[in-house]
C-alpha cells in the first residue's frame, strides 16, 4: 500500500512539473505610448509632436508591428506653416513612416518615447513653404507630463 502512494505521488509531481515546463517564463511587455500627458496608450491612431498648438503630427496610424522595445506604421504626417500666423496657417500633408523606440520605464510602466517619422520611400516631405529646408526626417521625444 505505501508503495502504491508513494508510485501515485510521484506520478502526480510528475504530471505536475510537466505542466509548469509548458507554462512561458517570461510574459511579453507591453509598452504604451504618452500622448501629451494623457493615460499611456497601445496602437494610438494618432501622435503630436507639438503638444502646445497641435501644430505637427501624425495622424491615421496604421500598426504594422507593436512590440514591448519598438513599433512601426505608416501615417500623414501634418504640419502647420503658421503663416502668417498659425491661426490662419496652412497645413501640409506627407504620407509618411513613423516608427516608436526608446524604451523607459515611468510612471509604473513601459513607454516607447522617442518618435521617428519619414517620408515614404523614394518621397520628401510636403513641407511649408516659410519653414526651409525640408528635413529627410522629423523627431521627436515625447517628455510631456501631467500630474
Amino acid at each position: 500500500m505505501k508503495t502504491s502512494l508513494r508510485t501515485l505521488a510521484l506520478s502526480l509531481t510528475l504530471v505536475a512539473s510537466s505542466f509548469v515546463a509548458l507554462t512561458p517564463v517570461h510574459a511579453t511587455t507591453i509598452s504604451y505610448y504618452n500622448e501629451c500627458g494623457l493615460a499611456g496608450v497601445v496602437k494610438p491612431k494618432s501622435v503630436t509632436q507639438f503638444c502646445g498648438d497641435g501644430g505637427a503630427g501624425v495622424t491615421n496610424i496604421k500598426w504594422s508591428t507593436w512590440g514591448s522595445s519598438s513599433a512601426k506604421g505608416t501615417g500623414t504626417y501634418y504640419i502647420n506653416g503658421c503663416d502668417p500666423d498659425c491661426a490662419d496657417g496652412k497645413i501640409s500633408y506627407s504620407k509618411v513612416n513613423v516608427s516608436l523606440s526608446g524604451l523607459a520605464k515611468t510612471h509604473g510602466k513601459n513607454y516607447l518615447m522617442k518618435v521617428t517619422v519619414t517620408p515614404l520611400a523614394g518621397k520628401k516631405f510636403v513641407w511649408p513653404p516659410s519653414m526651409k529646408p525640408v528635413p529627410t526626417q522629423v523627431t521627436w521625444v515625447t517628455d510631456y507630463w501631467q500630474g
